[in-house]
């Protein structure tokens, strides 16, 4: 129970940038979708290019391989700790260790994340019944634990430069509570992706095993 009142604590002491990254998440998933359903020719060769990795390209063929085999666990474990690790603690969290500039990294990778998932997401949802109800809760559970990855990161980068954020007068002070209010933030971020990643692999091996 401490924990988790710590949890709510840090997550109310960083609702703003909360916010602001799922607001960046939304306004270029919806830049994307514009693209698609508008039949821009660039929008159509990035979506091309992008399926043509998830059949030809690691992680998805690791995925798509242990899904066909039957083996919906190891896709399940794979698909959490790769999204755990790469998804989001490298990609949108680690970045802040550099003072504002791993901010600005963290946001043009939510940017452009966003931009790809509108571009693609579309098809998923308006493939199958079966296909919304898998692809709808993914986006949800997934972005929402990427939400609090990047603002973790955020707040990481503007620590040293705005001390005060965490009660604090030092820099190297706040640096280091920072990253402890990422441990907290990343107790949703762990729920939410190992959530995404049953829903997902559960989903689309129903989806794909032979009728």
């Amino acid at each position: 129970m401490r924990l988790w009142a710590e949890v709510v604590s840090t997550v109310s002491r960083v609702k703003r940038l909360l916010v602001l990254v799922a607001l960046l998440y939304v306004l270029s998933y919806i830049s994307g979708w514009y693209l698609v359903s508008t039949g821009s020719p660039s929008a159509t060769l990035i979506v091309g290019r992008i399926q043509q990795a998830v059949l030809t390209q690691r992680p998805f063929t690791t995925v798509i391989g242990a899904l066909k085999g039957g083996n919906l666990p190891e896709a399940i474990l794979f698909t959490f700790l790769y999204n755990l690790a790469s998804g989001a603690f490298l990609s949108t969290t680690a970045p802040g260790i550099i003072p504002l500039l791993g901010g600005a990294f963290t946001i043009m990778v939510t940017l452009v994340r966003g931009f790809i998932i509108g571009l693609t997401y579309p098809e998923v949802l308006s493939s199958s019944t079966g296909g919304f109800v898998v692809g709808m809760g993914t986006l949800l559970l997934e972005m929402g634990a990427y939400v609090f990855s990047g603002a973790a990161g955020i707040n990481i980068a503007l620590a040293p430069l705005m001390p005060k954020r965490e009660g604090t007068q030092s820099r190297s002070g706040a640096f280091k509570a920072a990253w402890k209010d990422a441990a907290r933030l990343y107790v949703i971020v762990i729920i939410l992706l190992a959530l995404g990643a049953v829903w997902e692999m559960t989903g689309l091996f129903l989806l794909i095993r032979p009728s």
